[in-house]
């Protein structure tokens, strides 16, 4: 912005939550990320079981184990 310099910046209010209510989002997505994590974990197993059992079932469907 034309006219916009860092002492205008440097005066324009920065409100902030209280630390008391900080400290409870930080709580709050240190949880997110750790239930986040062991989500997506879980999404990698599967997708592992899956490509195993499409594997499996081309290997018996093309061997006339069907």
């Amino acid at each position: 912005m034309e006219g916009l310099n860092m002492g205008i910046i440097e005066r324009l209010p920065l409100l902030l939550p209280l630390l008391a209510r900080q400290k409870v989002i930080v709580t709050t997505l240190d949880a997110l990320r750790t239930e986040t994590q062991r989500l997506e974990s879980i999404y990698q197993q599967k997708l592992s079981a899956l490509d195993a059992l499409k594997k499996s079932l081309l290997h018996q469907a093309f061997s006339g184990e069907l």
